[in-house]
């Protein structure tokens, strides 16, 4: 693994995506040997990150991904870059091929090659509970990814970092800020319904957390573990990828969501017996708050997809997911069934929301000149 300084290029050039050409010859700046003849597929370009696969034999290799810029230019997400290396030294993530805070073949930009690793089918993770369980625990052990993520924190910070107040702060200005403004913005009068749905949410699961027990640590979570981030090594271990979402959190924000999503009720507290790093009664007292809340804020998600919806179908479909992830919030809130009232707003905002004429009516925006019939 190679790691080398050069100086800076303009920022207009780095902005392009790079050339095939220029990405070769990183594979030689880094000392990167692929088997046969490389072939590379741009996969993604983000507002600071470009991301590419690399094939060998038709099949995914390798994976470069680099910043716009230097990494004196972008220090926190070269950080977050950086910690690819902890990540596969904790055994958690893929392999780091070369890194370079500024390659000069890359105009100077800051550059990480992983390799790539093999999906893993969703009924192959369900039946690799305790082996997921194990990598979890290497994740939110890992001394290096705490002293990295926590390097910015005074003491004072530490002392009031709750994740559980932060994710219920978060739910609340997405639903009655953001998603209420955005609501408002393009005339979704169903806005009054959502927020009354989720104000009721709230204050439930406000008086579930005051009866719930406190798991006590902070660690880095990786905060999306869906089956789709989990994969496996040649040696046929389990690894994660996609760690856009890496922060200090609660065990709760991993353990949580891949409990409820991959395995059995009754079989919860056999699962957290395998993860040494907190009491399995506790995570499952915690999960009773946290993971209605995840599915508040991913039905948000929605909220806002719903208003940049382009075609009839992603309109149904943002719609559908609204209703999907605030009653599944509803039902693990209330388990021997949801109250009358509550069924009926919900039934109410869906049937509302698919009622609407699509493509909407156009609205007058502010940074415009042109005011076109509502």
């Amino acid at each position: 693994m190679t790691e080398r300084r050069t100086p800076t290029r303009s920022s207009h050039t780095q902005r392009n995506p790079a050339l095939t050409p220029a990405l070769a010859l990183l594979l030689r700046e880094l000392d990167i040997q692929p088997p046969h003849d490389p072939a590379f597929h741009l996969v993604s370009e983000w507002a600071a990150k470009h991301v590419w696969r690399v094939d060998v034999a038709g099949k995914p290799w390798a994976y470069v991904r680099y910043l716009l810029g230097p990494a004196t230019s972008y220090p926190d997400r070269w950080r977050h870059l950086r910690l690819g290396v902890e990540l596969f030294e904790a055994h958690v993530g893929p392999r780091v091929l070369g890194i370079s805070p500024a390659s000069e073949v890359l105009g100077g930009r800051a550059v990480i090659v992983e390799a790539a690793l093999d999906p893993l089918p969703r009924e192959q993770l369900e039946d690799r509970v305790e082996e997921a369980m194990g990598l979890f625990a290497r994740l939110h052990g890992c001394a290096p990814l705490l002293e990295a993520l926590s390097e910015d924190l005074t003491e004072a910070d530490h002392l009031a970092f709750s994740p559980i107040v932060n994710l219920f702060h978060e739910t609340q200005e997405r639903w009655f800020e953001a998603v209420t403004g955005r609501w408002l913005e393009v005339s979704l009068g169903q806005i009054s319904v959502a927020t009354e749905i989720v104000f009721e949410l709230l204050q439930a699961l406000k008086s579930v957390d005051q009866g719930t027990g406190r798991i006590g640590i902070v660690v880095p979570a990786h905060n999306d573990p869906n089956h789709g981030n989990f994969m496996t090594n040649r040696q046929g271990a389990l690894r994660m990828i996609d760690f856009e979402g890496l922060a200090l959190s609660n065990p709760v924000a991993d353990l949580g969501i891949f409990l409820t999503w991959y395995v059995d009720h009754d079989r919860h507290y056999e699962a957290l017996a395998k993860y040494p790093l907190a009491d399995p009664v506790a995570v499952l007292s915690r999960m009773r708050v946290w993971v209605p809340l995840r599915y508040m804020n991913i039905a948000a998600h929605w909220a806002g997809r719903l208003t940049r919806a382009r075609d009839r179908e992603a309109w149904e479909f943002a719609a559908l997911s609204i209703d999907e992830w605030l009653r599944g919030a509803a039902e693990l809130l209330f388990p021997r069934g949801l109250p009358g009232r509550l069924s009926s707003l919900l039934s109410a905002l869906t049937t509302s929301l698919l009622a609407e004429p699509f493509p909407r009516p156009a609205r007058f925006r502010p940074d415009s000149a042109e005011v076109e019939e509502a």
